[in-house]
């Protein structure tokens, strides 16, 4: 009836009762539920008539640590350049170490063939006199010579030892710059850009040696009479080659830098056939992987349009 008493019943087991500390007139959050007393002692908090909920200030920047705000780009610049040159020896191994995992020393005969060469050449040396003469006589390029004696030198001088480098650490470059270009390019690209490029490398000492006779500017004198042998030529035109191919930029920056600080440091006549090399490896690549896949596809679109 509408004038019964309304009176405060129990609340059943399935309803929640009121909260402890929940009283009549107590401050509510944002939640719904009653305010805890530190809320209400905090000095900080809302004042009467403010809207509830309280917020935090945000940080002043200046209160930030300076040095370390000058550090994160160093740090950034520092992890993004450590990641760049990950990635590049990664690229650059994974065919090499996939190739000789499944395949053992078969995947790079021709390598082994070269290193090979070069120690026969090396105890062929170490038999002096008559084993150093010969050498010499079939490998041991020399630019004061003659032109038709030297071109029938240039195959063998390849794989000679050179003079200022002992024969373990030829075999050693050939083996892994050459290993490395074989299982990328196969042994016929591989051998090929090596051959053209010691022999274009020495007619350029030749063209060296020709220009400080009339212009008094190139290589020195006594290079006329320096044995001009080895196969480093060939390893770094082939890692230059190998790397803009891959676009493995830091194998290109490596070696660029090693062999022109070589030539800056020991101004001879090695060190200027180096920078030699790396220019050859450069023009390979614009060659054969830019100039060549373009003027065939120019050819197909003629063939088929026509």
């Amino acid at each position: 009836m509408a004038n019964d008493t309304v009176t405060e019943r129990t609340p059943g087991p399935a309803e929640p009762g009121p909260e402890p500390g929940g009283e009549l007139g107590d401050s509510v959050d944002g939640s719904g539920r009653p305010g805890s007393p530190a809320d209400s002692a905090d000095p900080a908090g809302p004042a009467i008539g403010d809207p509830v909920g309280t917020t935090t200030a945000p940080a002043d920047p200046d209160a930030l640590d300076v040095p370390e705000r000058h550090r994160a780009p160093v740090i950034r610049f520092a992890l993004a350049v450590g990641r760049t040159f990950a990635r590049d020896m990664v690229v650059f191994f994974s065919v090499p170490v996939r190739e000789l995992r499944t395949r053992k020393l078969m995947a790079i005969p021709c390598t082994l063939l070269c290193v090979l060469t070069i120690g026969i050449l090396w105890i062929l040396e170490l038999n002096r006199p008559h084993g150093l003469a010969f050498v010499l006589d079939v490998a041991g390029v020399r630019q004061g010579e003659p032109i038709w004696k030297l071109l029938p030198q240039l195959p063998l001088s390849l794989f000679a030892p050179a003079p200022d480098l002992p024969a373990w650490g030829a075999m050693t470059q050939v083996l892994i710059a050459f290993g490395i270009a074989e299982c990328w390019l196969g042994w016929k690209r591989m051998i090929m850009i090596a051959m053209i490029t010691s022999a274009v490398t020495s007619m350029a000492a030749r063209v060296m040696v020709y220009a400080s006779n009339w212009l008094h500017i190139g290589t020195p004198q006594i290079d006329n009479f320096q044995v001009d042998t080895g196969p480093s030529v060939a390893v770094v035109s082939l890692l230059i080659y190998l790397a803009l191919r891959l676009r493995t930029y830091w194998v290109v920056a490596l070696t660029a830098v090693s062999m022109g600080g070589e030539a800056a440091i020991l101004p001879n006549l090695a060190g200027r056939e180096h920078l030699v090399a790396i220019s050859l490896g450069i023009i390979t690549y614009f060659l054969l992987d830019r100039w060549w896949p373009a003027w065939k596809r120019r050819r197909i679109q003629r063939a088929t349009s026509g």
